[in-house]
């Protein structure tokens, strides 16, 4: 599923044109970007190498992913893959050099990439959409992970097949996806390589919903519309909160969700929503 170059161009966010034309950045070369319905999309664009993830490109998507976190009018991002693939994970080539590197050139360069994108994408306080269009393995695994929701084509397929080159998941896996799927599950996963399809992704809690191939940008365009029209500081504040659940304890939580429920309330969107009950209308956030 690729994005029509000609979308990419016309609808990429203004703050990346503003930062190529002031010469502090070149365009995107391996991923393309565009906004359609407040949704930003990112799509990886090497598909004779199904996406194959470098540093070079997850800079890009760092990039990309401030400057629709800086854009008001981009309410959603999305992430796919051009092609048959999400992404493959790691390059060969670039695999290749990586095991020449010495470990401060590895977290220096390397994974200041590949751990600075996934965490990007998970910190991000607007809601992130992976449609996964077919094999997200590796750093696509961990990238799709990253995100608050996972629509699968029927061709998809999850793997953290790190183990099979003798490494562990460091982008988040190890910690996110036994929230997701379960201990069990992400043992097997992570300790055997085991390949989750589309179906039992759904299954486990790893995808939200597995559609037909060719509805695929459809379904996740829609569920992006849905998120977009919904009020987004809540959904900032409950993102917020899942994570800060996931480390703190129950009183703490408490607490925490008082003060921010209090500052929701306070907002605007509470009285708009309230208002358009008493009127029978669909609320308009900000």
């Amino acid at each position: 599923m690729v994005c029509p170059p000609s979308v990419a161009v016309s609808g990429i966010p203004s703050n990346l044109v503003q930062r190529e034309q002031n010469g502090r950045d070149s365009m995107p070369k391996n991923i393309l970007v565009d906004v359609a319905d407040r949704v930003g999309r990112i799509t990886f664009n090497t598909p004779q190498n199904l996406n194959a993830l470098t540093p070079e490109m997850l800079a890009e998507v760092l990039e990309a992913v401030e400057a629709f976190e800086d854009d008001p009018d981009v309410r959603v991002l999305m992430f796919t893959g051009a092609g048959k693939g999400f992404s493959a994970g790691g390059d060969m080539d670039f695999m290749e050099r990586l095991s020449q590197m010495t470990p401060f050139e590895i977290k220096e360069t390397v994974y200041k990439h590949f751990a600075g994108a996934a965490k990007a994408i998970k910190l991000c306080p607007k809601p992130t959409i992976a449609a996964v269009n077919g094999a997200a393995v590796g750093a696509g695994c961990e990238i799709a992970v990253a995100c608050d929701f996972r629509i699968a084509s029927e061709h998809a397929m999850f793997s953290e097949a790190w183990i099979k080159l003798g490494v562990m998941a460091p982008l988040g896996g190890m910690f996110l996806l036994p929230q997701i799927v379960g201990l069990s599950k992400a043992t097997e996963m992570l300790m055997l390589g085991t390949q989750v399809g589309a179906e039992e992704a759904m299954s486990i809690g790893l995808a939200n919903k597995v559609v037909p191939a060719a509805e695929l940008l459809e379904e996740s365009m829609s569920l992006g519309s849905q998120l977009a029209d919904g009020p987004a500081r809540a959904q900032a504040v409950i993102k917020e909160g899942l994570r800060r659940g996931m480390e703190s304890t129950l009183v703490a939580e408490w607490e925490h969700n008082i003060y921010a429920q209090s500052m929701l309330i306070s907002s605007g969107d509470f009285a708009e929503a309230v208002q358009a009950f008493k009127e029978k209308r669909k609320p308009v956030f900000d």
